[in-house]
Order: C-alpha cells, then structure tokens, then sequence
C-alpha cells in the first residue's frame, strides 16, 4: 500500500512539475500573426501540452492538469476568482470529456499505438469536437462575465470567420503540435525511452542503404524551411517552395520512421507559422488564413491515415512472407525459410533427420499424426540445439536441421540416441519410430540445394539402416551415383505404368496330388527391359505408386482371364496387393467394378495381404478385407511368421489361407526348430479351418516332410519356376 501511494504520488508530482514547465514555455512560443489589424493564435500550443500530460499519464495526469492550468492562469491573467474558474472549465472540460470517450471507446490501450486502426476515433474527438466544445464553452462564458479585453477576444468573437479560425488554431495545436511535446516529455519521464527511440525509429533509417535517402531529405527540408523563414519576401518563394515541403513529407513516409515524420512536420510547421513572412506572404485577411490552416490540418489528416495505410500494408506484408515461410501444419519453416537463411549464412552445416515408419503410421492414424511427431520431435530437439540453430519442414518423413556449432558428427550422434530412447505417444498409443541422421556441408556459391537435400534424403535411410550418423563428403559419389540412378529407375518405372507395359508371371501353388492354381508375378518392361520386383517395387513404396500399380495388375489379369473363360469357377489365381493399396477407402468399390466389367468371379481370385495388413490396426484396412470376403473373395497371409503376429493373434486371424514365409522351409531338414514351428502352425492353422501353403520348396525330401507335417500347398523351384502367363 505505501508503495502505492509513493509511486502516485511520484506521477502526480511530476505531472504537476512538467505541466506547469512545458505549458508556461508553450503560452510564450505559440505562433501567432496580424491579420486586419488584429492579433490570433495560429497555433495555441498549451492544448498540445495538455493532451500530451494525459497520454503520458492517464487518469494521473488530470489533477496534475488541472492544477497546473489553474495557477499558470493565476499567474498570467491576474482573473477574479469566479472568471478564472469559468476560464479553467473551459479550457479543461471538453477536452477531459473526448479523452474519457475515447477511453470508453478504445479500452485501456487507447494511449498506445499511434496511428493505427482507432485513428479516426482519436482524431474525432480530441482533434475536433474537444476543440470545438471549449470554443463553444468561452463563447456561453462570454455572454455571462466580463472577461478583459486582451481575453475578450476569445469569449466573445466579432465574425464568424474569426470563430473559424480560433477553432482551427486549437485543431492544429491538438493534430500537428501533440506530438512535438509528447515524445521530448517521454523521453524526460524516461531515459530508456530515448534509446529505445533512437533504436526503432532513427538507427534503422541510418543504416548504408538508407543514409543517403535520410541525410538529402532532411537536408532538403531544413533548406527549404530556411529560405522560407528569411526576412525577404517574394510572391515566388511562398508559392513554390510550400508545396516542396508537402511533398517532402509525402515521398518520406515510406521511407522514414512515422514517429520521426510527425516531429520533423511538427518541427517544420511550427517554425513555418512563427516566422510566417514569407508562409503567409500575401495571406493577411481573415478567409485566407482559414484557407491555410484548413491545408495544413487536412494534410496532417492525410499524412496520418497515408502512414497508417503503410504500416498496416507492412504489416500484412511480413505476416504474408511469414506464412509464405512457414508450413501451416507443423509450425515450422519451410524450404523458402532454408533458401532464405542460407543466403544470410552461404556456408552451413544441412542435417537430414530421418523418421522410419512414420508413413505407414500415418495411414493407419491419419495426417495429423504425422504432423504431430514432428511437433514432437522439434519440442525434444530444441534444447539440444545451440544459438542460430535451426530445424526446418521438409515433405515426407524427414526433418531438416541447421546446425553451426562444433563436432557435428557428436552431436548428431547423440540426438539419434537421444530421439531413439523417448517414445512418442499419439493418443496414448506408443509409436514405434526409427530415426536415421544424415549430414553435409552447403558451402557458399553451390546453387543446387534441392539435389544436396536428396543426397541427404537418400543417406539418412541408409543411416538409419546401420544405425549410425553417416556423413555426405564421405560418401557423396556413392549417394549421386546412387540418387541418379533412382532417379532413373522412378523415370522407367512411370513410364511402364503410363504404358500399361506389365508382364504377367505365374508361379504354381500345387497340393499332394499336383493340383492347385498360380501366383501372379509381375516384371515391368520399359524400353525393351525387364524390371524384376526386387528393383520396382521399393521404388513403387516409397513414391506411392502401388494403389495404381496394384490396379493395373488387377486389371491386366482379368483381361487375360476374360480372353481365357474358365469352365470350372474355380480359383485359379492369387494376387498380391500391397500394403498403402489397402487403406485407400475406395479401393473395394473399384476391384469389384473391375470384376464386374470383365465377367469374373471374385471366387476365381485369391487376395495376398501381408501379414502386417492382416493384423493391422487400420480401421479402412480392416473393413475393406471384410468387404472382400463378403464379396466372395479368398484371402492369403503372405510371408506368415515374419511379422509381429503370435499363436494368440492367429486364433483372431480373419483369413483363409496362410502362407509361410521361406525362412521357416529352407532350412527346415537341419534345423529342428524350424520344423517344430512349421508343425505348430499347420497344427493351429487346421484348427481355424485355414488351408496352410509352404514357399521356397525346393527338394523332394523338404516336400515329404512339409506334407508329413500338415502343409497343404507347395509352392517352389521344386513345383514350378514362374512363367509368362501369356505361355500358359
């Protein structure tokens, strides 16, 4: 409470004190002139003093105010009691009034931010009706006391034009002179505010490419203010060179500090009007001098809202090239950002942060977990990273960072071990992420930056693969011979889809008896080369492309089906589809419409899934598999026994053929546990009515005991290497 009161009590003192300061200097400097013989105010400066105590102090400068006012007019007026009360009340009321209206208006911040959008409400009423309602107050205190006749003038006016222009004298004092007191007194109040001044609104403009401007503008303004002021008179000098001065201060507001263009105008327009020989040469009756205080109060008008207009347009500027910067869904800079940066910093340290299995993640839990690991991963990377450190968006599974500090490789070497010991939870499910680091130096002069970023892209998958910070001057021909020949086979790949140029391949799948049906394989050709899956199919995965390839095999075989009608209706083919084919939620309704144009049963198909897909939480996975077996087609886990599934899984398995992987069949005459496994799956496989196929047979003696063991299809070298199905 004391500290309250002393700091009230501070404020009020020191009002009081720069109030009584500042308005006694303004009554004896403000500007006036002769016009018909008679003596007016161009300017009447303690208005100015007064508003700018209010906005520096608030409801604690109106005491200050008031009481200052009161004994500056005791002072100088000598005024009986009850005249200078009047006198008082109409100087102070109306203006107090139009400050509590705006505050009523503005909020508590109706102080702050000049000029901005609530221009027009300050300018309403502190620059015109709070001018307008004290005139108004001396003219009804004029009809009622007797003021003396060096102040009867303004009580009591003799045209109206006079009334004009008292008015206009007040309005210019409030819109052109405020600011000429309010920033020297805030920089009085507080010296920090001075520096602060110098360092937003003059430092700035100092700067090399702006010095030149800065220097010849107010070189130019100060000379020509000068001429102006100068005891010789010529028609000429007030007829060109006032409309010079306009358009200085038109050219500068885009180019100078607001805050400093108001005091230069305020600086220039009060020294034009207190020596006014040669500004107002020719202008001595009552209708001119109107005229030229209405030009100076409508170009200050016009120069506030020209500036507000600027600082708005800046505003939406940076806030355009801030989202231009900045990736809308992760919070973090874009490649517009990186190229940006890099041209401050030619020579940087690129990391590329590598974030495994997060694109399949996302098609089981949707975008916004993936956004939501690369939130997450930026927020446990952020106190890792030193000043100047940067980490950037980058499409795809990937993170970019800018490093600058020492020992890279460390350090990177220890975020991977760092980021590979935290779990990242999306909706209280743990995911199981990966992560590969990847590292290059951008020097200054190299314009290539998106082929360093798929160097990088390329060797942080291969970093995450051995498990180790691997750095691109190591191995860069490795990776552009690497990245140029993917580049290559991605080019061949889309050509043979545009093409449709996919060769079939069947493999047979037999039982004991030699009966059975064929495994669709595919080749691609482009050029007149066969591509074998082991080369297409990454490729496919990582630039998704497989619910189109997927299709088209589709497509192609039930061509071959539709030419080739089968008496029997029986399956006589598997295909497999991969693992993005199946989320896609329309994928059910185009394979049916694909059997259905071509005249094929889905009973004479069987649909290969990964065991992954089969087991897959993925709500769109799971119901487009019930759709396809309500739709009257077979199902087969591929690869069985090399995923997550267990013995528990495989009871809940909606499926009707498993597959088990090679893995467990080459081996399986040496290696006991092998044939223990296959055994035991058969075993529970016949327990849920599942028909058991055994890959990679390759030798009578691994037949036998596949069959011994409870298998029920072969499928191998030692059954029937793959052929064109065109030769069937």
């Amino acid at each position: 409470m004391k500290t309250r009161n002393y700091n009230v009590t501070r404020k009020f003192l020191l009002a009081l004190i720069l109030c009584l300061v500042a308005v006694t200097l303004s009554r004896i400097i403000s500007p006036r002139t002769l016009v018909n013989g008679s003596d007016i105010y161009l300017a009447w400066l303690p208005l100015s003093v007064m508003l700018a105590i209010i906005l520096l102090f608030g409801r604690h400068g109106i005491f200050p105010v008031v009481i200052g006012f009161a004994l500056i007019n005791d002072i100088f007026l000598h005024l009986a009691f009850t005249e200078a009360a009047v006198l008082l009340f109409c100087q102070v009321f109306s203006v107090l009034v139009a400050c509590a209206v705006v505050r009523w208006r503005l909020g508590a911040r109706w102080r702050h931010g000049m000029p901005n959008r609530d221009m027009g409400v300050r300018i309403l009423w502190m620059g015109f009706i709070a001018p307008v309602g004290m005139k108004c107050c001396m003219y009804i205190a004029g009809a009622w006391f007797n003021y003396p006749v060096n102040l009867s003038g303004f009580f009591n006016s003799t045209s109206a034009i006079y009334s004009i222009i008292d008015i206009q004298s007040l309005i210019s004092a409030v819109l052109i002179f405020t600011m000429i007191f309010y920033y020297p007194l805030r920089m009085m109040i507080n010296p920090r505010f001075g520096r602060a001044f110098w360092l937003r609104s003059i430092k700035p403009w100092l700067t090399k490419e702006k010095r030149g401007f800065m220097l010849s503008w107010f070189a130019i303004l100060i000379t020509t203010v000068i001429i102006l002021c100068l005891p010789y008179k010529s028609d000429y000098l007030a007829g060109y060179l006032v409309p010079v001065i306009f358009i200085l201060f038109t050219f500068a507001i885009s180019r100078i500090s607001h805050p400093l263009i108001m005091l230069s105008w305020g600086g220039a327009a009060f020294v034009l009007m207190l020596y006014n020989n040669n500004f107002l040469h020719g202008v001595r009756t009552d209708y001119s001098l109107a005229f030229v205080l209405s030009v100076l109060i409508c170009f200050t008008i016009s120069m506030l809202y020209m500036m507000q207009i600027y600082n708005r347009s800046e505003w939406l500027k940076q806030r355009w090239q801030s989202q231009a910067m900045t990736d809308p869904l992760t919070g973090l800079p874009n490649l517009r950002a990186l190229e940006k940066a890099l041209e401050l910093q030619p020579s940087s340290t690129l990391c590329c942060l590598y974030l495994k299995n997060v694109e399949l993640l996302s098609q089981h839990y949707g975008l916004m977990m993936r956004v939501h690991v690369k939130r997450s991963v930026t927020r446990e990377l952020q106190p890792l990273l030193l000043g100047g450190e940067q980490l950037f968006q980058l499409p795809g599974n990937e993170l970019l960072l800018k490093l600058n500090g020492p020992e890279i490789s460390a350090r990177l070497q220890h975020m991977m071990h760092y980021l590979n010991s935290r779990r990242i939870y999306w909706n209280t499910v743990a995911l199981d992420i990966e992560f590969g680091v990847s590292w290059g130096v951008q020097h200054e002069g190299e314009k290539d930056l998106h082929h360093t970023l798929g160097q990088l892209s390329w060797l942080s998958e291969q970093a995450c693969a051995v498990h180790q910070v691997l750095a691109l001057t190591n191995s860069l021909q490795e990776v552009t011979d690497h990245t140029t020949d993917r580049v290559l086979l991605l080019n061949k790949v889309k050509r043979a889809l545009d093409d449709n140029d996919i060769v079939l391949y069947g493999q047979p799948i037999v039982n004991a008896q030699g009966q059975g049906y064929q495994e669709i394989l595919t080749r691609l050709r482009c050029n007149g080369e066969l591509l074998t899956p082991d080369q297409f199919i990454p490729v496919i995965a990582q630039f998704n492309l497989s619910s189109r390839f997927d299709m088209q095999v589709v497509e192609r075989l039930l061509q071959w089906m539709q030419a080739h009608p089968d008496k029997h209706g029986c399956a006589h083919f598997s295909v497999n589809l991969m693992p993005l084919t199946l989320m896609q939620h329309d994928f059910v309704a185009h394979m049916l419409s694909l059997f259905t144009r071509y005249a094929v049963p889905p009973q004479a198909v069987i649909i290969e899934i990964t065991e992954e897909q089969a087991l897959s939480h993925s709500e769109v996975s799971a119901h487009n598999i019930q759709q396809l077996r309500q739709a009257g087609f077979k199902i087969a886990i591929d690869d069985f026994g090399t995923g997550y599934a267990n013995f528990e899984r495989l009871k809940r398995l909606q499926a009707d053929i498993i597959k088990i992987d090679g893995s467990f069949v080459r081996d399986i005459l040496q290696n006991a546990q092998d044939a223990m496994i296959v055994k035991a799956i058969c075993e529970l496989a016949k327990g849920q009515s599942l028909t058991v196929v055994a890959e990679y047979v390759e030798n009578e003696a691994q037949r036998a005991l596949l069959l011994q063991s409870g298998v029920d299809y072969l499928q191998g070298y030692l059954v029937g290497k793959p052929h064109p199905l065109a030769q069937a």
